[in-house]
């Protein structure tokens, strides 16, 4: 399958789960790292239940880069933490622009450590992909320096958890990449907030821990293994990271349909025309 149409498919997912994060952040009251580690925890769940079709589990380790490994936990666990920090004191608008950074760093770190090789026209898929976020980015931005400067770490950390996992996809099977991210991200919040979580989940029903987080958990696997497939498939695996970043640009358009989140509508379309535009330089 090609490549491009993975990476679409991922994204879509990811658009999604943006979607039922909100939903989860409105409807299950706990404090936002006992969410950062519950959801992935029941995306690990589900990732065991389905590993039979995904190939199964593998314990070998060899050929397996530990260093990627690291990075992918790492990566997504203290991104997390750092973009849950952020959005604490940042308005959306803010918080939007900031993390469209990811593209910048997914774009420098691939041309130093990936040695990714830019034409002409990827550049201009680059430059109309970051005009379509930042088109869609609503709100005052404010002057906040710690809450930018959170941010800008989120989507650097993020950035490395991207990278090093179009690594790791070509060295492990699907069920046990997901486990890796999944299990790792959950460990490395609990880790940092371990006080936090356990005092949620000391004073929130058990039942708040089912349905709303495992619907989440969902779309949230659905975006990882697709990812996984496409990194596997691309002949340069970090311009599938570049793409990925278009998720914002879609997240809102299905948060005006879902979330009645309205204004500013053909604005979006046309970002979302602009990301189209941008996929397909970016592909050349």
């Amino acid at each position: 399958m090609d490549w491009l149409f993975l990476t679409a498919i991922s994204i879509v997912f990811r658009s999604i789960y943006g979607v039922m994060t909100k939903v989860l952040s409105n409807k299950v009251k706990t404090s936002v790292y006992t969410q950062a580690a519950m959801l992935p925890f029941a995306a690990a769940l589900i990732t065991l239940a389905v590993s039979p079709f995904l190939g199964g589990l593998s314990l070998d380790v060899t050929g397996v880069s530990l260093l990627a490994v690291a990075l992918v936990v790492l990566g997504q666990g203290l991104g997390n933490v750092a973009y849950f920090e952020a959005i604490k004191s940042l308005t959306n608008g803010t918080a939007q622009i900031a993390f469209s950074s990811i593209l910048v760093f997914n774009t420098f770190l691939s041309m130093v450590f990936l040695n990714l090789s830019l034409s002409p026209l990827n550049i201009i898929g680059l430059v109309l992909l970051m005009i379509a976020i930042l088109s869609v980015t609503n709100g005052k931005v404010e002057l906040n320096k710690r809450g930018v400067a959170l941010m800008l770490l989120a989507a650097f950390l993020f950035s490395v958890f991207q990278l090093s996992s179009s690594e790791l996809s070509r060295q492990v099977g699907a069920s046990t990449y997901l486990l890796v991210a999944y299990v790792g991200a959950a460990s490395v919040v609990f880790l940092i907030k371990s006080k936090v979580i356990i005092k949620d989940i000391q004073n929130t029903p058990i039942k708040n821990y089912f349905g709303i987080p495992l619907l989440a958990a969902i779309p949230s696997l659905g975006n990882f293994l697709f990812a996984y497939y496409a990194y596997r498939e691309a002949p340069e695996p970090a311009r599938v990271a570049m793409l990925l970043t278009s998720q914002v640009v879609l997240t809102v358009l299905l948060s005006y349909f879902f979330l009645g989140e309205k204004g500013h509508v053909w604005k979006k379309v046309f970002a979302a025309l602009l990301v189209v535009v941008a996929a397909v330089l970016i592909k050349s």
